[in-house]
């Protein structure tokens, strides 16, 4: 028997929306001790840049660090929130163009895809469904079916997610079930009732749930960041007519969390040199209690100027898998190290660019990125002409 499951009142699936988030006052609070500059400072830089129409969130200003004193006025407003983010991909590709978004973004569907083209993905073992064909793939259609598999069938350990999900939300690691007791232990040590955590499922996740193999993920990964996979999101641009990387950063889990992503309490996040997979900044916290690291606080294992391996082969497959969608100007990567080689985990066609902010310190709309939007913004541009041309010519 695995130890005694928690209180079935408690939320067993990842959620953020249970995070407990700083008070207004006290980060203004913080940030003004922190830089030395005072709140009639902050506040005025937070009412410039919330009011332009795709600007910051007071909770985005201090995310970002925006309020930064070696910042200038000019370097703040290249920082862009969750809305000027989305408005920002909507022209890198643009709607008229890409009418795929759905099944690049179906955690069901482009891994299938993905497998017939021969580039890796990650495995599915089964998938709570009520309506989908999964093919020879067992189809849960109930909490009883769900309970079913992880009792008597399921590979460990399983990872699992929502269908439609993003953030780490519904997400869960299971190691080990004991079904005479009911019970799984999960990878955060906590350990729940089978029962409770399929009627969860079914309850929070109607549009479906997937169970994956765990990646075996690559040995100097693991030494360095933990068991827990740690994905890098790697971002891909079309300029012209090949795709090549605008960005990459390496998501390294806390090490209490059961998924890699950078709100959780301890995780970290580094910046990758786009040429050689290095790290080139790694950073932990957020706002005021963010600091720069250098050494992994778990494993002692030296940070910077760490090379992800398999750099070149992750490089060409977020290539290709873009170039199965050329239409769309830019997407973003999350790719697993596996013993092996890369594998895609899931593909983001609204890649939200808080990251790179955080990984780097600048904002997206630096000079530098600015140019390289701009060019895909005038392929996009010239493709909508040619295809309305075309249109018109067979309508005529």
């Amino acid at each position: 028997m695995l130890d005694q499951a928690h209180p079935e009142t408690e939320k067993i699936l990842t959620d953020r929306r249970l995070v407990k988030y700083k008070p207004f006052a006290k980060l203004v609070e913080a940030a003004a001790r922190e830089q030395k500059i005072g709140a009639g400072r902050i506040f005025r830089e937070i009412v410039g840049l919330t009011a332009r129409k795709a600007g910051l969130t007071a909770d985005e200003y201090f995310a970002y660090r925006v309020y930064r004193a070696d910042l200038s006025r000019t370097e703040k407003r290249e920082f862009v929130g969750a809305r000027g983010s989305f408005e920002l991909n909507r022209k890198l590709s643009p709607p008229g163009l890409t009418q795929m978004r759905g099944f690049l973004g179906d955690k069901f569907g482009f891994p299938a895809l993905l497998q017939q083209t021969g580039l890796p993905t990650t495995e599915i073992q089964a998938a709570f469904t009520t309506d989908r064909f999964i093919g020879s793939l067992p189809a849960l259609k109930n909490a009883t079916d769900i309970v079913s598999f992880l009792s008597e069938t399921a590979k460990f350990p399983l990872f699992g997610k929502p269908v439609k999900g993003a953030q780490a939300l519904g997400t869960i690691r299971i190691d080990a079930v004991d079904a005479a007791s009911d019970s799984a232990k999960l990878h955060d040590g906590r350990v729940v009732a089978i029962s409770a955590l399929s009627e969860e499922i079914v309850r929070d996740f109607p549009d479906g749930y997937l169970f994956q193999s765990v990646v075996e993920q690559h040995p100097v990964l693991t030494e360095t960041a933990g068991e827990i996979l740690a994905t890098m999101r790697m971002v891909t641009v079309i300029e012209d007519t090949a795709p090549t990387l605008l960005y990459a950063l390496w998501k390294m889990p806390s090490p209490k969390a059961m998924s890699d992503n950078f709100w959780q309490d301890g995780s970290m996040l580094s910046w990758l040199n786009v040429e050689t997979g290095q790290v080139e900044r790694c950073v932990t916290g957020g706002g005021s209690d963010q600091k720069e690291i250098s050494i992994h606080p778990v494993s002692g294992k030296a940070l910077l100027q760490m090379r992800m391996p398999h750099w070149a082969e992750a490089t060409d497959l977020v290539k290709k898998a873009h170039a199965l969608f050329p239409v769309n100007g830019c997407l973003g990567w999350d790719v697993a190290i596996g013993k092996d080689g890369p594998l895609i985990v899931e593909c983001n066609t609204n890649p939200g660019h808080d990251f790179y902010q955080i990984g780097t310190g600048r904002g997206a709309l630096n000079p530098e990125m600015q140019a390289v939007f701009s060019r895909v913004i005038t392929r996009n541009k010239g493709m909508i002409a040619s295809l309305t041309k075309r249109k018109y010519k067979i309508g005529r």
